[in-house]
């Protein structure tokens, strides 16, 4: 059901109004067949430089591609970056995953999603992967980036830093927390 009044709570800006008309340039009449985020149900928000953390992802995984689950963790995503498993297949299944080694390589995937230090899990009874908390990656990738204990390619950064610039992101200052207490270990 539309949530039409999210719609009308709020006008567009004046860059979205000429993306707007832009967008009418190119495809009249588009604007009935796109995504509207305030006028549909089923979206969330996600990270701009998300692209950019799913490759690093991939780099820093000497095996496997865990980027598909992080994808799939931020389309599950609400506000409060605490997602439930309810269904470990449909997870598995819903990142990509078939075959009779899609869950093990589902749950492969989510401890070293844990490993690298972009989420951080907890057990639901006997489930080993109950609850998730997604961290900001834009603090995971600035502590891995200070540390150097992954290879964070330097044109990765240089490439990270300008996107977060270009889109006004703030990434935060993780000079001064303490290496050495759980806080900071990813």
């Amino acid at each position: 059901m539309p949530n039409t009044e999210a719609a009308s709570a709020k006008k567009p800006n004046v860059a979205a109004r000429k993306r707007e008309e832009l967008r009418e340039k190119f495809w009249p009449g588009s604007g009935e067949r796109i995504w509207k985020r305030r006028l549909n149900d089923g979206f969330t928000t996600i990270p701009r430089v998300l692209p950019l953390v799913m490759h690093l992802i991939r780099h820093l995984t000497p095996r496997g591609d865990p980027s598909r689950v992080y994808w799939d963790l931020w389309a599950r995503a609400w506000d409060e970056g605490i997602l439930t498993v309810t269904d470990e297949d449909t997870w598995a299944y819903s990142a990509g995953y078939t075959g009779t080694r899609a869950l093990r390589t589902w749950r492969e995937h989510m401890l070293t999603l844990q490993e690298i230090g972009f989420i951080e899990i907890k057990p639901q009874g006997n489930r080993q992967i109950g609850h998730i908390l997604i961290l900001n990656p834009l603090a995971v990738c600035a502590r891995l980036h200070r540390d150097r204990r992954r290879d964070v390619p330097e044109e990765w950064w240089t490439a990270f830093v300008h996107r977060a610039n270009e889109i006004k992101a703030v990434i935060p200052d993780v000079s001064q927390e303490d290496t050495q207490g759980p806080a900071a270990v990813p």
